[in-house]
């Protein structure tokens, strides 16, 4: 549950005595349960330490076998011990009789972040709750549930018999390919041990084609076994492996060959499709919906200008805190809206030096701070996790695709800027029953429900990339964008759809 400054985590387990207690804050204790060979999720007894990155006090209060016990532990306390010392935790309560049931309550209090991002922290529970179905974990109200989006198909590819074996074992790949373009967190291969969950990896395919389509998991068990001088993993919880270990290297190896051939396959399966007649037809009527589409974006930045400059943007109209004040909320991470680049942050220009034998991290790419300016004619991108992204040139584009029918009916594709109309939505497979067999596009029913939902998902998207730019100075500034936008291109509609010449 999670409150202001606040957070509490309670759970129903085994609980802990007092002994139990003073091994849970022993930092880089050995994890007993894995000791005595039941796999679990603590390796390195450092989780605990975590509460310390964004608050001041943590607090346990647990009960087994009707002792109910509750320590705490302080910041202050522990930024006051010298080297060596034991830490300093308060024993509140100390093993009481109570009738409750097992469980422990953590609660985290004095909380210095200015922000908590719920939903975020919600998708990352569920993407563990992926691999452990019979935990129940409940955020606030909401119950986390991982829903394994729409599989077109699955692969499997088991490491019996090949040259990968040696070293990772008798395990198996498994690739699923989405209907749809998968969000970014969802992409990759989940690399388990031991139903753990360590990392999600795309093995080298990141930038390619159709790799947004793949996803999968593979679990090795020898990766929490296998002893070498160079660890797969270390207590950092950054959910990333190690690739000079040797079990490491070999899983990226065989997970990277075989994501390979099947988005080569998926790749000559789109060029044979895309030859045929009735998907011709699809994307021509994809490019008129995006030829609209892109004129009121044209238009509306042009207006936006024009609306600035009659504002006096850039003139001295504000006092000089007003005008700082201005100026950070207008220096924004990039984004794909016009900016321009006002200084480069942490990395190095130039090309890297050759690596040696040993080389160490790779720095990432060098962020931009930007200024969001209409007038520019740059675009510039958004950093993420270090990788590349294409942005797509000429504006936005509109295609059909089959997505399944418990995909949204539309969705947008950040990385390449293209609207996809899920053919398979119920509400519009309907309409596509209802031709009887003819091309969806010759209905005039579907087209404009087509038109329609493109035109939505675009207003949605137009006010969301403002607003991650600091467009808005009040929230209800966005649905007052969506309905103008949505207004704007349906009298745009009607002027093309009626206008004489027109066929549908």
């Amino acid at each position: 549950m999670l409150r202001a400054k606040t957070m509490s985590i309670r759970d129903n387990g085994r609980g802990m005595l007092v002994n139990d207690l003073q091994r849970y804050f022993q930092m880089h204790g050995e994890n007993l349960d894995r000791k005595e060979g039941r796999p679990g999720r603590g390796y390195f007894g450092t989780g605990k330490s975590a509460a310390f990155g964004i608050a001041n006090t943590l607090r346990i209060t647990t009960i087994r076998n009707g002792k109910l016990s509750k320590v705490e532990l302080r910041r202050a306390d522990i930024d006051n011990c010298r080297d060596g010392e034991d830490i300093p935790v308060r024993i509140l309560e100390r093993e009481i009789p109570s009738k409750d049931k097992n469980g422990t309550l953590v609660e985290i209090e004095n909380i210095f972040l200015k922000k908590i991002d719920i939903p975020s922290m919600i998708r990352h529970i569920e993407r563990h709750v992926a691999h452990w179905p019979d935990a129940t974990v409940i955020v606030n109200h909401h119950e986390c549930e991982f829903i394994e989006p729409d599989v077109h198909r699955e692969f499997r590819f088991p490491t019996q018999g090949t040259e990968y074996e040696k070293l990772l074992g008798p395990t198996t790949l498994v690739v699923k390919v989405a209907k749809a373009p998968l969000d970014e967190e969802l992409r990759g291969v989940a690399v388990l041990a031991d139903s753990v969950w360590h990392e999600t990896t795309l093995a080298g395919c990141d930038r390619k084609p159709f790799a947004e389509y793949l996803f999968g998991d593979i679990d090795v068990p020898r990766l929490s076994t296998h002893q070498s001088d160079i660890p797969a993993f270390d207590m950092s919880r950054s959910m990333k492996l190690n690739p000079r270990n040797e079990i490491v290297g070999e899983m990226l190896r065989f997970i990277g060959v075989n994501l390979e051939s099947v988005r080569k396959e998926l790749e000559k399966q789109d060029r044979e499709r895309r030859q045929t007649e009735e998907q011709k037809k699809l994307r021509e009527q994809g490019s008129k919906i995006a030829e609209l589409i892109n004129q009121h974006f044209n238009q509306w930045r042009s207006k936006l200008r024009s609306t600035l400059a009659k504002a006096g943007i850039g003139k001295d109209l504000l006092s000089a805190k007003e005008r700082q004040q201005a100026d950070e909320a207008a220096v924004v991470p990039g984004d794909e809206l016009p900016g321009i680049i006002l200084e480069s942050v942490g990395g190095r220009d130039g090309p890297e030096p050759n690596p040696g034998p040993e080389p160490g991290p790779r720095p990432g790419p060098i962020p931009h701070v930007v200024r969001a300016d209409v007038d520019a004619d740059t675009k510039v991108a958004k950093p993420s996790s270090g990788k590349a992204k294409p942005i797509a040139a000429g504006g936005f584009n509109v295609e059909f695709e089959k997505m399944g029918a418990n995909e949204k009916r539309a969705k947008y594709d950040r990385d390449n800027r293209t609207i996809y109309i899920n053919l398979e939505h119920p509400r519009i497979a309907v309409e596509v029953a209802h031709t009887k067999g003819h091309s969806p596009v010759d209905d005039p029913n579907f087209m404009r429900m087509a038109y329609e939902i493109a035109f939505t998902e675009y207003a949605i998207v137009l006010a969301q990339e403002l607003s991650s730019a600091q467009y808005f100075f009040d929230p209800q500034d966005a649905l007052v964008e969506v309905r103008q936008t949505l207004d704007d291109l349906s009298k745009a509609f009607a002027s093309v759809w009626w206008s004489p010449g027109a066929t549908h």
